[in-house]
């Protein structure tokens, strides 16, 4: 088949101009042998000499994938009357990693007219339309063949709990106190890494990437034994997108009132509140490293993802955000556990989230 990539090469929006979900569904199309096109150029790889995506005007397609920066930039032209732009014998899919709350398919008719929409960030106790299907960042091949470079099978490596957070979003910077007040036998260890290039491939993936090429921190991740890979924000319930005007406001006053004296007291107020933007790249490169992530756990908090992994089996998940059991549930793991954990992590997400099965995933849904 023939798969067409539309991607706004400038989004004018913001300044993240790296499409992680395109290019990893590029390379999955391309390994199981299918022809890539775009409308522009895009994702240059040093290592050929030449782009991912390479812009075709002309040529014919069979299936169209849109990122949801294209479809924000171009909803003018894309929804007009009649959707001229959309040919009905071809199959039409978005995938949306907009991860605040206000997906661009939410209460959109007009999204109808995509055969399948695959967003992240979902709920397993949200009722969607039926084209809107779960997805994940997952890896891309940048990221294994970065990780394969420094993944040891020896296991050795040090006793601690890592982290390296740029962004300190309030779920994340509330559980991450937490995590530092309550380690013991495995202690919360920040680790900051600067980039130092040993080539010009990775410093201008670096650059391309928007600063998420470092090979020194994935080399970090393949030392450590755990590394924290949650994200994400708190937000009142009752579980809303936009939860922002008076009726809503009014609907979360109780919550707002119980979560407040519980926080001042020092009390867990996880049943007054849900989490959002959960799904995190750092997530999906801890389970490939080896390293055991740390992260909420899916199950509790409702996340809806196409594969969910165990708790305990692939990542030690986070109930409450506070008087969790972490300390006592990585503390009693002894080494072979450990081993076990990583293995079953590592092949796990190649299983289910590497390139090539997160387009056959797409194949699967759409039957062809």
């Amino acid at each position: 088949m023939i798969i067409k990539f539309f991607i706004t090469p400038v989004y004018p929006y913001g300044n993240d101009h790296y499409y992680h979900e395109m290019i990893s569904v590029a390379e999955g199309f391309k390994e199981l042998g299918h022809s890539i096109i775009g409308n522009c150029n895009y994702w240059f790889e040093p290592e050929t000499n030449e782009y991912l995506i390479k812009e075709n005007l002309e040529a014919d397609f069979d299936i169209a994938i849109y990122d949801y920066r294209y479809v924000t930039s171009f909803a003018h032209l894309l929804f007009r009357k009649g959707y001229p732009n959309f040919d009905k014998t071809k199959k039409h899919i978005l995938i949306d990693r907009n991860d605040w709350l206000q997906p661009v398919w939410w209460k959109n008719k007009h999204c109808q007219i995509f055969n399948l929409i695959f967003a992240g960030n979902l709920y397993t106790n949200v009722k969607y339309a039926d084209n809107v299907k779960p997805w994940a960042i997952g890896l891309t091949n940048r990221i294994i063949r970065t990780i394969d470079k420094f993944y040891k099978t020896d296991y050795d490596r040090e006793g601690i709990v890592g982290y390296n957070f740029r962004v300190n979003h309030n779920m994340r910077g509330y559980v991450l106190q937490e995590l530092k007040n309550t380690l013991k036998k495995y202690h919360a260890t920040e680790r900051f890494t600067k980039p130092n290039f040993d080539n010009s491939t990775d410093e201008f993936y670096y650059k391309q990437s928007v600063r998420r090429h470092n090979p020194e921190y994935y080399k970090s991740l393949c030392s450590s034994k755990f590394f924290m890979g949650f994200g994400g924000y708190y937000e009142l319930k009752p579980f809303r997108y936009l939860p922002y005007n008076f009726f809503d406001k009014v609907l979360r006053k109780p919550h707002y009132w119980k979560y407040n004296g519980l926080k001042k007291n020092n009390k867990d107020f996880s049943d007054e509140i849900f989490i959002f933007q959960h799904d995190n790249f750092r997530f999906w490169e801890v389970l490939y490293s080896g390293a055991i992530a740390i992260n909420l756990d899916m199950n509790y908090w409702n996340f809806c993802l196409p594969e969910t992994p165990v708790n305990g089996v692939h990542y030690i998940g986070i109930d409450k955000l506070k008087d969790n059991q972490i300390e006592k549930q990585i503390s009693s793991l002894n080494e072979d556990e450990i081993k076990n954990i990583s293995s079953n992590a590592r092949q796990w997400v190649f299983e289910n989230y590497s390139p090539k099965a997160q387009a056959q995933r797409i194949i699967n849904y759409l039957n062809v």
